[in-house]
């Protein structure tokens, strides 16, 4: 155990090492300038925190954006303050994307270290593959934005709740705390994570049965910061460009969905055989379901109520980011499953070949979309093209 804490500790460093060299040769985007200048900067601690200026309200990433740059007595080039934002200024790309490279190396991190721990090194490595062949991990890894913050409180979210369905209701009392904490900052980092915050809630309710008295820090008060922020948020129109099929398929791609449903039902055809496995993994996609299906709810909702002739805001895939390590985390548990589940060393190596398949399939489309100047520190790195991943709506 101490061992595999230690490497993950080394491995944090290694990726906040890599992450922040792609960082300071990648240019800032229009967004990460505006929410410096106009939002972290151009607003106090108080107005933060209030929700009280224009954009996403929900205040964690502003609050320690602006903390750090006046705790480093940060101010921005004159140029970008006058609207000229071409050019590399690598230190101060270095600089504001810190947050975000050090949230998601950790993220990396701790999901390495999760299922080490619970099972092998190897899984523990799958895992971090897994999480590293994501299309929208590699986009907010190095984004001075609130992407990467809400991508790993999410993941630290569901690690916590996992070490909670895994044992009876008071085995795990400091994940108790721990899941209650990562609510409250998933509350302040973004209003759309009211809907994983109430699936974590309805899934404990469901196995668990909690007192009642726990829902409160848990959910009522973490989804009523969620409605504070968003009824402060100015309220957009919005449209779509790509349909809302293929904004979830950005956060779960289909052969990553399609391998899901399928060892889905054979958990389902073994545990009907009154199998005794997979407990942990039934309980766990009951919790992967209901954000999935709140989430299609929601787009089958601004579907029916978007603007016409492109007025408003893009709907973009980032506003369903928590989906992406929703479905890294059902991937490698269901993987595991399956590994244990075949009776015979035949069968077990069939399973293992099958998610080395799946695997580098997902790899060879990682590469195929995601730039390949992203994933090298050692060229000049352009802005990601504003009208792929547009203005940012109260979420």
């Amino acid at each position: 155990m101490r061992l595999i804490r230690i490497w993950a500790g080394i491995l944090f460093v290694l990726l906040v090492a890599f992450g922040l060299s792609v960082a300071s040769h990648r240019s800032l985007w229009n967004d990460e300038y505006y929410s410096l200048l106009h939002t972290s900067l151009g607003n106090s601690y108080k107005s933060i925190i209030l929700g009280l200026h224009v954009g996403s309200n929900s205040p964690l990433f502003y609050i320690l954006q602006k903390a750090q740059c006046d705790l480093f007595s940060y101010h921005p080039p004159q140029e970008w303050v006058k609207g000229h934002w071409e050019g590399v200024h690598a230190v101060d790309q270095f600089f504001l994307r810190i947050q975000s490279v050090v949230f998601m190396s950790a993220a990396l991190s701790a999901v390495f270290y999760y299922f080490a721990r619970r099972n092998s090194w190897g899984l523990g490595l799958y895992a971090l593959a897994v999480t590293m062949t994501s299309f929208l991990f590699w986009v907010h890894w190095t984004e001075a934005r609130l992407y990467a913050g809400w991508f790993a409180l999410s993941l630290f979210q569901i690690l916590f709740l996992l070490d909670i369905l895994e044992g009876p209701i008071n085995q795990n009392k400091k994940s108790w705390r721990y899941l209650v904490f990562i609510h409250w900052l998933l509350a302040l980092t973004s209003t759309a994570s009211a809907v994983q915050i109430m699936a974590a809630g309805a899934v404990l309710g469901m196995f668990h049965r909690p007192k009642l008295l726990w829902y409160v820090p848990l959910v009522l008060l973490p989804v009523g910061i969620c409605g504070y922020y968003y009824i402060q948020a100015p309220h957009y129109s919005f449209y779509f460009v790509d349909g809302p099929l293929a904004l979830i398929n950005a956060n779960i791609p289909k052969d990553r969905f399609f391998f899901i449903f399928m060892s889905a039902l054979v958990l389902i055809f073994q545990r009907g055989a009154k199998n005794c496995m997979g407990y942990l993994e039934i309980k766990y996609l009951v919790f992967f379901l209901l954000m999935l299906g709140a989430f299609g709810l929601l787009l089958a909702k601004l579907k029916y109520a978007q603007a016409q002739g492109g007025q408003g805001l893009q709907i973009s895939n980032r506003y369903f980011l928590s989906l992406t390590p929703g479905g890294i985390v059902a991937t490698v548990l269901l993987s595991e499953y399956l590994i244990r589940a075949f009776p015979t060393r035949v069968w077990k190596a069939a399973a293992v070949v099958i998610l080395a398949a799946f695997l580098i399939f997902r790899f060879q489309r990682m590469v195929q979309l995601v730039p390949a100047n992203l994933t090298s520190p050692l060229s000049i790195i352009h802005p990601i093209a504003e009208d792929r991943y547009p203005g940012n709506p109260p979420l």
